[in-house]
């Protein structure tokens, strides 16, 4: 079985050289010159911003109309205290934001692009976590932080969301190499929020629906984007 294997690629093999060089010259040029013409059209990315860092691709269908695919990945975490109805506490946010995004980008002009497209979010939510610091006394009763407990409030969004924005400079580099900038908005679902708490806070989770209520029109999403192009012919 082995040798019949052999054999079949040996001849296969063997055959493809055959065409190869039967092949006109003038065919072996016009393959080239495709492939040229798609690297000349096409172009990769690195970026960072506000939607935090990724990497996409770009292609241009027509000389002033260009798709782009790519992904972004951002998490920020402060931790920082703040004294609210004179109780002390110490408080985690943390937010997490990564998706894969397709645009349309119109060029009427070789500096500005016009970006319209949509954003698949894998991860679009926050947390804040609130621990009381200090003892506080009611009522003649005093409580220590472990008593009073703590509270959890988590705001999240649907995965899809449409985006529209503006693109300066080149989206494909002239030459090799250039930097341009995406300024836009992505417009997010109406919040969801949740809100738990432990011990003495415990009964807090009826709140989750009233700032649910206060946040609905919390739908914005700010994009400002430094973008590193690469077009991936050398001309």
């Amino acid at each position: 079985m082995r040798k019949r294997l052999l054999s079949m690629f040996l001849l296969l093999f063997s055959g493809g050289l055959l065409f190869a060089q039967d092949l006109p010259a003038d065919s072996t040029k016009k393959s080239v010159s495709d492939s040229l013409s798609y690297l000349e059209k096409s172009s990769i990315q690195l970026h960072g911003g506000t939607q935090g860092f990724g990497i996409s691709a770009r292609y241009a269908f027509l000389p002033m109309l260009s798709g782009r695919l790519g992904g972004s990945f951002g998490s920020v975490k402060i931790s920082e205290g703040i004294e609210f109805d004179n109780l002390s506490s110490d408080n985690t946010l943390k937010a997490e934001l990564s998706n894969l995004h397709l645009w349309a980008e119109f060029s009427p002009l070789s500096w500005l692009r016009i970006n319209a497209g949509a954003g698949y979010f894998f991860k679009l939510k926050a947390k804040a976590v609130t621990v009381p610091n200090e003892s506080i006394t009611q009522d003649g009763i005093t409580l220590e932080p472990e008593e009073i407990g703590s509270l959890t409030t988590e705001v999240s969004y649907k995965k899809f969301a449409p985006y529209f924005g503006l693109g300066l400079g080149r989206g494909i580099p002239k030459h090799r190499f250039n930097v341009n900038f995406d300024i836009g908005t992505y417009y997010l679902s109406s919040p969801h929020v949740t809100m738990t708490g432990t011990e003495y806070l415990e009964d807090n989770s009826h709140n989750g629906p009233i700032l649910e209520r206060n946040m609905r029109d919390y739908r914005w999403l700010p994009v400002l984007q430094l973008n590193l192009s690469f077009k991936l012919s050398k001309s």
